[in-house]
């Protein structure tokens, strides 16, 4: 029986919950106060991690999960570390989340 081939899902033009909005003001806000990753205090932020909640914390408490008061400024290196380490998935499954 042949193959059935189906054509790929629709892209979203962002991924839900980032879009315009939050483009605009979290990575901004954050990286601007927080030039310096604010774990190693070494190397320049590149990333915007929302903390001490998550993205997803903050939706489901009503708060303004794009405000960058919620958020800290960390280096490529940090923030791999810091979302292996908090995120499970993958590999990483048997930590709980947050």
């Amino acid at each position: 029986m042949p193959r059935v081939r189906h054509p790929p899902p629709p892209r979203l033009r962002h991924p839900p919950g980032y879009g315009t909005e939050h483009r605009d003001r979290f990575p901004a806000g954050v990286l601007k106060r927080d030039p310096i990753c604010v774990l190693c205090g070494r190397a320049p932020s590149e990333h915007a991690d929302h903390w001490p909640r998550s993205k997803r914390e903050l939706r489901q408490l009503g708060w303004d999960e794009h405000s960058p008061a919620y958020g800290r400024g960390l280096c490529a290196s940090c923030h791999s570390s810091e979302t292996a380490k908090h995120q499970p998935g993958g590999w990483n499954t048997d930590i709980p989340p947050y």
